[in-house]
C-alpha cells in the first residue's frame, strides 16, 4: 500500500468516525432545541433567548445529523458531504471566537459556555483529522472529482 492509499484510509475512517459521532450527537441535540427549546435552554443554564432562535438552530443541528447519517450510507459518496464537515469547522470556529471575545470583555458566562467552548475546540481538532488537506486525495480511484 503506497502512502496516498494509506492517507486516504486514514481519512476514510476519520471521516467515518465523524459522520457517525455527527449524527449521534445531531440527533441527540437538535431535536430537543426544536421540540423542547425551554429544557435545553435549562439544561445548558443558557440566558433566555428567543425561542425561535432556538428552533432554528436546532433545526439546522438536525438537518447536520441527517446528511452525516445520509454520508454513512455509501463510503464511497464520502467526499460529497465533505462540505457538511467543512461548514462545521467554520461555523464551530466563528463559536469558539465569539465566546472568546465575551470572556475577553469579561462578561459573565455560565458553564454551559465554558462547556461548549471546549467541546467545539475538541470537534474542530476532530473534524481537521477527517478532511483530506492534500491535494488529489478525496476520491480515492475517481480523481476526476478533486479540485486539487
Amino acid at each position: 500500500m503506497s502512502d496516498l492509499e494509506g492517507y486516504r484510509e486514514k481519512k476514510k475512517r476519520w471521516q467515518k468516525f465523524m459522520y457517525s459521532y455527527n449524527a449521534a450527537m445531531c440527533f441527540s441535540a437538535g431535536p430537543p432545541m426544536v421540540l423542547a427549546p425551554d429544557f435545553a435552554r435549562k439544561l445548558l443554564k443558557w440566558p433566555h433567548d428567543d425561542p425561535v432562535m432556538m428552533g432554528i438552530y436546532g433545526s439546522i443541528v438536525t438537518s447536520v445529523g441527517v446528511l452525516s447519517a445520509a454520508a454513512l450510507r455509501d463510503e464511497s459518496k464520502y467526499a460529497e458531504f465533505l462540505p457538511v464537515l467543512l461548514t462545521q469547522i467554520m461555523y464551530k470556529t466563528a463559536t469558539c471566537l465569539l465566546i472568546a471575545n465575551r470572556w475577553r470583555k469579561k462578561e459573565a458566562s455560565s458553564w454551559g459556555m465554558h462547556f461548549l467552548f471546549w467541546f467545539f475546540v475538541l470537534y474542530i481538532v476532530f473534524l481537521a483529522q477527517a478532511i483530506p488537506w492534500k491535494a488529489g486525495t478525496c476520491c480515492g480511484e475517481d480523481d476526476g472529482c478533486c479540485r486539487g
